[in-house]
């Protein structure tokens, strides 16, 4: 990896790559998975737009396609990410979403920092259950810009002027969800990431994110995959979904709310 990429993840927490991949590959992929799509999943998420039903979201989206998983944990992919966060990672969680003309955008939100009940009923540190930190592969199987609801990302350090730890940030947070407060909000100045297809992003899981609705007439296609570093004696993908469909909390409203 370039070395200016590396600098740049450092100092801000997120980094785009123009061109990383080749557009036939992707465009393959998406035939692929459209194609797939025909048919209900248990992986499926739905909302209502113009009152009718459209698939919002794919989760676990690597188990519901060998394709997608061969692209998105490819070693080129992996050997990037440990560059860029440097230690050995795996695949911790991943989804796609579509976001068809209407679709709704995120509000803003700091990835895996909420509280939760497990399914004894104690409360745990969102993400931090798993890994002290993580690291977000953004995408694009469409174009993204900002007339059809592209991520906008804050810098790493506009994180820090609402705590230092997992705990002080958290606490600043809407009780039991990563989203912002409206009187914090101003904290943060975020930047649109527009992408092309062939083009990859990574941001740090601290990086405050949204995006907003879908206004035009096209619709943006996007994987999100988040990564953490190995545990050689845990399986953290599978101990994430399996206290996620066992907690206490909404789970699958949660799966509809936060990216």
């Amino acid at each position: 990896m370039k070395k200016e990429y590396i600098k740049f993840y450092k100092e801000y927490g997120w980094v785009v790559i123009r061109n990383f991949l080749k557009k036939k590959e992707i465009e393959e992929m998406k035939s692929k998975l459209i194609e797939k799509t025909k048919h209900k999943s248990e992986f499926f998420y739905y909302e209502t737009i113009k009152k009718k039903e459209k698939l919002r979201r794919i989760e676990k989206v690597t188990d519901f396609s060998k394709d997608i998983k061969k692209i998105l944990c490819s070693k080129k992919n992996i050997n990037l990410i440990d560059e860029l966060e440097q230690g050995k990672h795996t695949l911790f969680k991943d989804k796609l979403n579509f976001k068809f003309p209407g679709g709704k955008g995120y509000l803003p939100h700091i990835d895996g920092h909420f509280f939760w009940k497990d399914k004894n009923k104690k409360y745990q540190d969102g993400w931090k259950k798993y890994s002290s930190n993580f690291i977000n592969l953004v995408l694009p199987l469409e174009v993204s810009n900002k007339k059809n609801g592209c991520i906008y990302v804050a810098n790493k350090s506009d994180t820090d002027k609402l705590g230092k730890t997992f705990s002080k940030v958290t606490k600043k947070l809407v009780l039991n969800t990563p989203n912002i407060k409206k009187i914090d909000k101003k904290k943060f100045n975020f930047i649109p990431i527009e992408l092309n297809i062939g083009d990859i992003f990574f941001f740090n899981w601290k990086c405050a994110h949204f995006s907003e609705n879908n206004l035009s007439k096209n619709s943006r296609m996007i994987f999100y995959a988040t990564f953490c570093k190995k545990n050689k004696n845990k399986n953290l993908r599978k101990l994430y979904y399996y206290d996620k469909q066992n907690s206490h909390n909404n789970i699958k409203n949660k799966s509809l709310l936060f990216t």
